[in-house]
């Protein structure tokens, strides 16, 4: 008997010494006390209590900031070709967003899930936003990656092939070095290099948000050729991504739509209501069976269409409720059956031309900037 009462006592010890989560509670909401019956006498009457963290209402703008695949090895995309000066625009570097992630930390940014920030109304039934509740100086910081399909342009620039699941069922990346050897890495793009940060850092998500996967349906999904491949290679393509597209919504991350074909008809606003179907519906037969529905719609090129308009009104019909286009200030506005939420990119170009504020708003540009990058034209 006083052996089993011994085990207890050190296991109870035991257990109390390693309790640490990072718990959001309500503003003025009363801890309930919960005393448990003394299992044994004699047991330690100071127990450790888990680390409570009072929650505020947050009042403030919400920020939605995006990137495009990372550049993983700097000396094959800034290379002097055709394609350096684009990637040094609109991309950024793998040692660029590691570096950013402690400082959006430090300024007090905390990921948020995009769908937390709405809810309908249960008179009205129409949408508006939720209100936020986060600790004292924590703003919430809503996240996404446009294009994750890899290119087949982008293969030799340094850049990830494709999503994998690796020897441990996380998401990883594959990707080839430049002494040509294909590995799995942690640190080729935005998805594994933030699952991990998080996972040191479980303080920078709230309730487990990472953030949104905007795919197109050029050259496949997440790296896999769903739609240029036939027959078996196409099963088995399609049960490979499945996997890994599973395995992100299980982690925190969400998808959206960024269009079919992310067309220059976007960017010049000429796209016309039988294109958008079409590309609509063929997002919706090849790409959604492997992301599963969303109702969020990232705009190609960053556009955005009047709320009147035929084109967007078929979009919120279709189901995306909500619409991203892109805009440097942080905008989140509401009608009955849609919300606009718009993003800033975090890129070379953002932070050479927008310096200042990108320091005012993140961070500071020269705690960040890759000294590999070429001068920016």
């Amino acid at each position: 008997m006083k052996l089993r009462i011994a085990v207890i006592c050190v296991l109870l010890v035991a257990a109390l010494s390693v309790v640490a989560s990072y718990l959001y509670v309500m503003k003025d909401r009363a801890v309930a006390e919960t005393e448990k019956e003394t299992i044994v006498e004699n047991l330690p009457e100071e127990k450790e209590e888990v680390p409570k963290v009072e929650l505020v209402k947050y009042e403030g703008p919400v920020h939605h900031i995006f990137f495009h695949s990372l550049i993983a090895y700097d000396e094959l995309a800034f290379d002097g070709d055709s394609r350096a000066e684009g990637y040094n625009y609109w991309m950024t570097t793998v040692s660029e967003f590691e570096a950013m992630l402690p400082e959006l930390l430090d300024r007090g940014y905390v990921l948020y899930d995009i769908e937390e920030l709405v809810e309908i109304d249960s008179e009205t039934g129409e949408m508006r936003k939720k209100e936020i509740y986060l600790p004292e100086g924590k703003k919430p910081l809503v996240l996404s990656v446009d294009d994750v399909n890899y290119y087949e342009y982008m293969k030799t620039d340094g850049f990830a092939t494709k999503l994998v699941l690796d020897e441990n069922g996380e998401v990883a990346n594959e990707i080839k070095t430049p002494e040509g050897d294909v590995i799995v890495s942690r640190r080729a793009d935005v998805m594994p290099i933030l699952d991990d940060f998080v996972k040191a850092h479980p303080e920078f998500s709230h309730n487990g948000a990472k953030g949104i996967l905007a795919l197109t349906g050029y050259q496949g999904a997440l790296g896999y050729r769903v739609t240029d491949l036939t027959g078996e290679e196409l099963n088995l393509a399609i049960a490979e991504a499945t996997k890994v597209a599973n395995k992100l919504k299980e982690t925190g991350w969400r998808f959206a739509c960024h269009s079919y074909t992310h067309n220059q008809y976007f960017k010049n606003y000429t796209v016309t209501m039988a294109q958008l179907k079409h590309d609509n519906e063929r997002w919706k037969k090849y790409i959604q069976p492997i992301t599963g529905e969303t109702n969020i719609y990232i705009s190609p090129f960053g556009v955005r269409f009047k709320r009147t308009d035929e084109r967007y009104r078929y979009l919120v019909e279709e189901g995306f409720s909500i619409f991203c286009p892109v805009q440097k200030t942080p905008e989140l506005s509401f009608e009955k059956d849609n919300v606009i939420m718009t993003r800033f990119n975090l890129d070379g170009y953002s932070m050479a031309k927008r310096k200042e504020y990108v320091k005012e708003t993140y961070f500071d540009v020269d705690k960040v900037y890759d000294s590999n990058r070429p001068e920016l034209k």
